[in-house]
């Protein structure tokens, strides 16, 4: 730990002094050259009226486009939407949620979500278009500058995943440096004992501010609001660009260090209780404190793009992640009776993983006639270790640690040592993928279509040297027509596949280490964008079917087998903008009916969802901040348990003044306003998680 703290020390000295040395430089060279022509750089304009979401929206591979032209449910939150609705507990999973089809699935330990009633973790996200960067775990974020949201399946639009986005693509773009420069430092009380830490600086230089640098560094440390939890989290980026007439270059390197003591997870429920116990107090934790998840984690992500003659571009694109989760003393309770009594098991089952990202390919425009192509042309492939164990000498070689409590009684557990225990080696994973990839663009781009195919190849090799092997092919169909300036209608057909999976051992199956094929996931839908004003409304209808994998009786024997098919289907209601002079809106509602291969409703899908987040600006320097969450009824354990609504309130202010001519923001939010406790159902799990408890935070960022 001391270690770790010492190097983020090292990096942030470092940070301050290497961006003393830019903008010394950069001052140096504005005296000798004179004023430089402004330089736009990518993901620092084109926000939408309100500035809550950006109207050139990333889709994919293919680049940017206009969110107007786009033929498919796509949206891009900003800077401002992440920095305002981000909370303490549920991190960027918050903000993403403001996204009618996302649904922020669990809090504290893990960034989960699920979009259109389908879950994903943070192994599935993107970073700057490139996959698998990510951990599933606390997620540090202060380093992004946007983040698209593709609803569905998307597969044939992006690089070759190896952790599958079955029902729709997250892709995180860092922060780059700007034109005008920036110099921001962060203070902020995060609720309980809870306190961070964070600096942003930014500059250009070089002729005609060829080069950016930008470094971020975050501090996190102390009690949440949570009796009994801790985080320590310190986190490091630096962002170096460049940009000609006939380059452009990104690379992102970040480090990030977590320490989450009695983070707080989710509930089973055993089959004896009968009736939801009462929800307790969302204040504490309802496992040991020392219990713990500790890991540090390693990013970089490189894109260049190389112009080779007017209608031809070349583009490389290269990825790295290490996870290293080598502290993990863990488990989640499981409610034995109507009377809120539980049990533990805890364990000591470290993992870490390297993940290797490379991709190239060809990307261009021909005309074929007064039709417009925008192609791509691509291959990618990834390379996968993966060790992960059971430390079966832990807890005086039992392996395992038992416990008892009760969710309305003081509970206390004797405290054991952290463990020193290396993971020994699971699997390795390659995965080969190929794209081509083409937007048609006709009747004055009032016409667009989008026609893709994608192929990928997995091999995994496990510990015993068995090898697995699965392909897939899947296609993209897409197509908006512009009725006017303010009109676009479109519709779609999307699949995706996953890497295949493997009939697990020692569960019973007579089918035990067979591969089984990719699941196959298909959506279809249509939608209408109408913008009216300074204000963006779209209204979606979809339908995704997932191939299901299910236990089959074969005479006496039990099988795993890929049988029949999940459906959700639904529609969705999104806005954004500014709804009067000075009112800022960004929100929406979907309604899901997600039922199994029996026509079953699947466990933890609420029909209804919705939210909404406004800023009201009654002066250029005083804000008003709020938050709406809703999530409808529904049902855990194949309809035995009955998970009531919930809607939930945060409010909040911002005032911009300042100190001795510094420019400063002061923030001040209540996120769970009225500190209702509450029980948050997942879709497609038979577990429940508490929601956050009262929390309030207080920031200062200084404009240095």
């Amino acid at each position: 730990m001391l270690k770790n703290k010492k190097a983020l020390a090292m990096s942030v000295l470092c940070a301050i002094a290497s961006v003393g040395f830019v903008v010394s430089a950069s001052a140096a060279e504005q005296t000798m050259h004179g004023n430089l022509d402004e330089v736009v750089v990518e993901g620092s304009t084109d926000v939408l009226p309100g500035g809550m979401a950006k109207e050139v929206v990333t889709i994919g591979m293919t680049g940017k486009q206009d969110i107007m032209s786009a033929p498919m449910t796509v949206s891009e939150i900003s800077n401002k939407t992440i920095e305002k609705f981000a909370t303490p507990n549920g991190g960027i999973s918050d903000a993403l949620s403001l996204d009618p089809s996302v649904r922020a699935d669990r809090g504290g330990t893990y960034t989960d979500i699920s979009i259109r009633g389908i879950y994903q973790s943070g192994h599935s996200y993107y970073v700057n278009g490139i996959p698998g960067l990510l951990c599933q775990e606390n997620i540090p974020y202060y380093w992004a500058d946007s983040v698209s949201i593709i609803s569905g399946p998307s597969l044939g639009l992006n690089a070759t995943p190896l952790s599958e986005a079955a029902a729709g693509t997250v892709n995180i773009q860092s922060k780059a440096a700007s034109a005008e420069g920036n110099a921001n430092l962060k203070v902020a009380y995060r609720g309980g004992s809870s306190m961070q830490e964070a600096i942003d600086v930014g500059r250009r230089f070089g002729e005609n501010d060829r080069y950016g640098i930008r470094i971020t560094a975050s501090n996190i440390n102390g009690d949440t609001a949570i009796d009994g939890e801790n985080l320590e989290q310190q986190a490091f980026s630096i962002n170096l660009d460049q940009k000609t007439d006939k380059s452009k270059s990104n690379l992102l390197i970040v480090y990030d260090h977590t320490d989450h003591k009695g983070g707080p997870g989710a509930f089973s429920f055993d089959k004896a209780v009968t009736s939801l116990p009462d929800v307790p107090d969302a204040g504490k934790i309802y496992k040991p404190d020392w219990s713990y998840n500790e890991y540090d984690n390693w990013i970089a992500a490189l894109n260049h793009e190389q112009k080779l003659t007017d209608n031809l571009n070349v583009y490389f694109n290269a990825g790295y992640h290490r996870e290293d989760w080598y502290g993990y003393v863990d488990g989640n309770p499981t409610i034995t009776n109507n009377n809120g009594d539980f049990s533990i098991n805890m364990t000591n089952y470290p993992l870490n993983l390297t993940k290797k990202i490379v991709g190239t390919g060809l990307k261009g425009n021909f005309n074929l006639g007064t039709v417009e192509n925008e192609y791509l042309v691509g291959v990618d492939k990834t390379w996968y270790t993966y060790a992960l164990s059971n430390n079966a000498a832990w807890n005086g070689g039992l392996g395992k640690w038992t416990g008892t409590g009760n969710l309305y009684q003081a509970n206390h557990w004797p405290s054991l040592p952290r463990p020193s225990y290396d993971p020994a080696h699971n699997q390795d994973a390659q995965m080969t993928g190929w794209h081509v990839v083409d937007t048609l663009k006709a009747l004055d781009d009032k016409l667009v279509v989008t026609l893709g195919l994608h192929g990928h190849k997995v091999k995994k090799v496990m510990k015993d040297n068995s090898h697995q092997d699965s392909d897939a092919i899947c296609p993209t169909f897409a197509a908006s027509y512009k009725i006017s300036d303010s009109v676009t209608v479109y519709a779609d057909h999307t699949e995706s596949f996953g890497t295949g999976s493997m009939v697990s051992l020692g569960k019973g199956y007579a089918n035990e280490g067979q591969m089984l094929d990719p699941a196959k996931t298909k959506q279809n839908e249509i939608g209408v964008k109408v913008k009216t004003g300074d204000f963006l409304n779209t209204f979606t209808a979809f339908k995704i079917t997932q191939a299901n994998n299910i236990d089959k009786k074969i005479g006496s024997l039990k099988y795993l087998v890929q049988d029949g098919e999940q459906e959700n289907k639904g529609f969705e209601w999104a806005f954004t903008g500014q709804l009067a002079k000075k009112w800022d809106l960004i929100g929406g509602a979907m309604y899901l009916d997600a039922k199994d291969y029996k026509g079953n409703k699947i466990n933890g899908a609420s029909k209804w969802s919705g939210t909404v987040g406004a800023i009201y600006h009654p002066t250029d320097e005083l804000s008003f901040i709020g938050r709406m969450t809703y999530l409808g009824s529904t049902s855990i354990n194949n309809g035995a348990l009955d998970v009531p609504s919930f809607a939930k309130y945060d409010l909040g202010a911002s005032y911009k003044t300042k100190l001795n001519n510094t420019p400063v923001t002061f923030d001040l939010m209540c996120y769970n306003v009225a500190g209702k406790d509450y029980w948050s159902a997942r879709s497609g799990s038979n577990s429940l998680c508490l929601g956050a408890p009262r929390t309030v935070v207080f920031s200062a960022n200084f404009e240095l």
